[in-house]
């Protein structure tokens, strides 16, 4: 390896290894494992002086690297094997390099390697870290094109970048917003966000050992309380084990209902489903949702960025009956199992004659026999998991007693169902919106009386009232136990002050960037330009965006006469200095033949000249960049010489 080059030429390849620890959720720890392996490799080869790898060697490597990625990963995850092998394939061409031509075509392909992080998230954090990564990048080639120390390499890259901020601002505001020719392909694996389309009510307590964002949403009037149910998955078929989604989540409603009774902006993560979030009975006017029959909204298409819509919501229509077909898809059971609970259904309901009755029966059942809200609950693997929970444990999360309550209403003969979604949200005071996270996902029971229709009901406020507001994470009756599921997150750390006044205000920057920056849409420049320019807001905004352009042309045009500047390396800029007072005295061409005259001209001078001579072809001839030492003894000498020579 040619130690001629300096060591943080190589730290690409910590770069690069960074970011297959942050895409862990996508590439898997196999691949992380890979790419330690050749980060390791490359440090070794660092400290060594290892014989300089043949090309066979390198292409056997290159096979087995790609053959392991693609198996690591799979193909079919198309975009993610193309970005993984990107991520390889600049590593594996760092520990070949050896040669200036070599490290530009690395600096060139990280050029496309790093912007690749937005493809799997649009977070203001990672937006900085390649904007960090980009700058490096830049500044090693202007190292290797121009021979700059680091220092100044870096301050020019980071001063271009700086620069190139506001036309990219302008270019975001004022470039027409064109429907996607391309996206990223829907992700194979289960999404970080989102919740399953068949439930196993009593495995949703997993659910609250991920602290991922799911939604932000905001009211429009702030003045809004909860407890907020946020409707996702109506589940109206149970096979003993699952509650499956109901075949009619995806018929469209006719007719929009009128009079909401409140609006809210919901700003939703990528998920592998189209279902999406509402309160109550939930519809809305975007082009891209479509809304549904039970009152939920869905994608048309999904989307691998943050979906920024608006909903109305409002109470469910009465309803006197359910035709015979829909009555008996909302009653019916699997033979043969929990009978205990069947039986206990039975009794109700020959001691009530109305279902808030029967409901009343059930919630004194719940509270006297000392059921337990738990988000480590019993576990069992029996076909009457029901039973076990209502006449053995006694302690379970929201999946047990929604799904025991559902149970007992159908025994009973009254029209029930199981709905998914989430429950509550943090807060966030400064802006007024609210945050749910995975951890807040909910399940509970919609049951329906004749002449009233569907009303929400959700056994698990009995156990555990202090649920129903705010988010599972503010629940201080299980916050040492909550808290220890979610490992060394912010929010596990929360008890901390500072630590959870800096998640607070990470947060709200990452809700600002979202909303302003990511979601910023056709409708959103249309709203802008008609607010700054009337009326005639688009044609003002192409009048305005050719002027700004050609602004920043002009504005190009002098930043780059002024960069030009640097191109020279600073010792030939001492150099030339030099010469150029001296230009009509001096006969020679070369630097060599200038110093023989200078000496003749400065005979006191002779040792500070040729010291200053042995620096420069060091520099420029041996090609071997000065030292921090040798640059300042450089500046020394040239000042030591111009002072004197003047004199």
């Amino acid at each position: 390896m040619n130690s001629s080059f300096p060591k943080w030429y190589y730290s690409t390849s910590l770069f690069l290894w960074l970011l297959s620890i942050i895409l862990v959720d996508d590439f898997g720890i196999g691949f992380v494992g890979l790419c330690t392996v050749l980060t390791l490799w490359q440090a070794s080869r660092l400290v060594t002086k290892p014989s300089v790898l043949s090309i066979r060697f390198i292409n056997l490597v290159t096979l087995l690297g790609a053959i392991a990625t693609a198996s690591l990963i799979g193909l079919k995850n198309s975009v993610n094997v193309f970005v993984a092998l990107m991520l390889v394939a600049s590593l594996l061409k760092q520990v070949h390099a050896t040669h200036a031509r070599q490290f530009t075509q690395i600096c060139i392909l990280n050029f496309f390697t790093y912007p690749c992080l937005f493809l799997f998230t649009q977070s203001i954090f990672a937006a900085f870290l390649v904007l960090i990564l980009l700058a490096v990048n830049l500044a090693i080639m202007l190292n290797l094109e121009q021979n700059l120390r680091f220092k100044s390499a870096l301050k020019i890259s980071a001063k271009g970048l700086v620069l190139v901020l506001p036309v990219a601002t302008l270019l975001v505001i004022f470039l027409p917003k064109l429907p996607a020719f391309w996206q990223l392909p829907a992700p194979q694996n289960q999404a970080k966000t989102g919740l399953s389309e068949n439930v196993d009510p009593f495995n949703i307590a997993n659910l609250s050992q991920s602290s991922d964002l799911v939604f932000r949403a905001s009211f429009e009037d702030t003045q809004q309380t909860g407890p907020f149910y946020w409707r996702a998955i109506i589940h109206d078929e149970f096979d003993g084990r699952q509650w499956k989604v109901s075949e009619y989540q995806g018929t469209n409603i006719r007719a929009l209902p009128k009079d909401p009774i409140g609006t809210a902006t919901i700003i939703a993560q990528p998920s592998q489903l189209p279902w999406l979030y509402g309160l109550s009975y939930s519809y809305s006017t975007n082009a891209k949702l479509n809304s549904n029959v039970f009152g939920t909204v869905y994608l048309k298409n999904l989307s691998a960025k943050p979906v920024e819509y608006q909903i109305d919501f409002t109470d469910f229509e009465p309803q006197d009956s359910l035709r015979p077909w829909y009555y008996s898809r909302n009653i019916a059971l699997p033979d043969d199992i929990n009978q205990q609970a069947r039986q206990l259904a039975r009794d109700w309901d020959s001691q009530s004659t109305t279902t808030s009755q029967f409901i009343e029966l059930m919630k004194r059942y719940f509270l006297q026999n000392g059921f337990v809200y738990t988000l480590t609950p019993t576990t069992t693997q029996s076909d009457n998991r029901i039973d076990d929970f209502l006449f053995s444990s006694f302690n379970g999360f929201c999946g047990h007693y929604a799904s025991a309550a559902a149970f007992l209403l159908r025994s009973a003969g009254i029209p029930a169902r199981l709905i998914s979604g989430y429950l509550g949200g943090e807060k966030n005071d400064n802006q007024g919106y609210y945050s749910v996270y995975q951890y807040d996902a909910h399940a509970w029971v919609e049951y329906f009386t004749p002449g009233i229709g569907w009303q929400r009901l959700d056994p698990t406020a009995w156990i555990a009232p202090e649920r129903m507001t705010g988010s599972l994470s503010q629940l201080e009756q299980l916050s040492s136990e909550f808290k220890s599921g979610l490992g060394y997150s912010l929010i596990g750390l929360s008890n901390w002050q500072s630590i959870n006044w800096l998640r607070l205000q990470l947060e709200e920057l990452d809700y600002q960037w979202t909303r302003v920056v990511i979601n910023f849409d056709k409708e959103k420049q249309g709203a802008l330009f008609k607010e700054w320019f009337g009326s005639n807001g688009q044609l003002w905004a192409g009048i305005f965006s050719l002027f700004m352009l050609l602004l920043l042309s002009i504005a190009l045009f002098y930043l780059s006469k002024q960069l030009t500047r640097h191109k020279c390396p600073i010792e030939l800029v001492y150099y030339n200095a030099i010469v150029s007072d001296f230009k009509e005295q001096l006969s020679g061409t070369t630097a060599k033949q200038h110093i023989v005259e200078l000496c003749k001209l400065f005979p006191e001078l002779e040792v500070s000249l040729w010291q200053f001579y042995q620096l420069i072809e060091k520099s420029q001839y041996q090609q071997k960049p000065l030292n921090k030492l040798e640059l300042g003894e450089l500046k020394r000498l040239y000042k030591s010489i111009k002072r004197k020579a003047r004199k």
